[in-house]
């Protein structure tokens, strides 16, 4: 992964939580901000956006009656733990959340994983974990409201995951996405990111997804 400039310009960062990251005028009012604990229902509706199947299978399996939005939202609310606020990203425009990113090194699910308890549904999954590049910088999950996509804003959330992974010194950017999940394939790819590896998961009726899992790497 290099240090690139896009059209829009270098995506530049901040350190300090809760400062603008990157302002794009491109898109009048759009900022990308580090998270922050006022804003967990936002982030939790997101999340179910971009993985809410996954994590719906995995905790029906272990409660069937599972409300899967407070389960985001209780793991968002942790102040460690891959799916923490403070590892996410969002899209602002005019004082709204339309947008997330949830993004940290890789290594932190080895970390997590070192002395659980591994359940039927996740071990069913256990093939994408192996996947997992520990070196990388992995962005986690990506969403946009449905009102706001094909707008670019996708495209400047990657960009600034990026640009974090490259302050951070991370030689690359990792993520998982479904065989069957053309469109994010698409455009994935049109951002530079390569195909890195291929996860068998059978299929299962609780999991609609066909072709398995892909590791993409920029």
């Amino acid at each position: 992964m290099r240090d690139r400039k896009t059209s829009r310009g270098r995506v530049a960062f901040s350190r300090q939580g809760g400062e603008v990251l990157k302002s794009d005028a491109g898109l009048l009012g759009l900022s990308i901000l580090r998270a922050n604990a006022t804003e967990l229902d936002q982030l939790a509706d997101l999340a179910r956006l971009a993985d809410g199947d996954t994590l719906s299978f995995i905790a029906r399996g272990i409660n069937p009656m599972a409300d899967i939005a407070a389960v985001y939202r209780d793991m968002l609310a942790e102040l460690e733990g891959i799916y923490s606020y403070r590892n996410c990203l969002v899209a602002e425009l005019d004082g709204n959340v339309i947008g997330m990113a949830n993004a940290f090194t890789a290594r932190l699910i080895e970390n997590e994983l070192a002395g659980a308890r591994v359940t039927a549904r996740e071990k069913h999954l256990f093939a994408r974990t192996e996947l997992n590049d520990p070196q990388s910088y992995l962005l986690n999950s990506i969403a946009i409201m449905p009102a706001y996509q094909r707008c670019g804003i996708g495209t400047r959330l990657v960009e600034a995951v990026a640009a974090l992974a490259l302050e951070q010194k991370f030689s690359s950017v990792t993520l998982h996405v479904w065989a069957d999940n053309t469109k994010a394939i698409a455009f994935y790819q049109k951002l530079g990111f390569k195909m890195d590896g291929h996860a068998a998961i059978p299929w299962h009726p609780e999991l609609a997804h066909f072709g398995g899992s892909l590791l993409f790497r920029l």
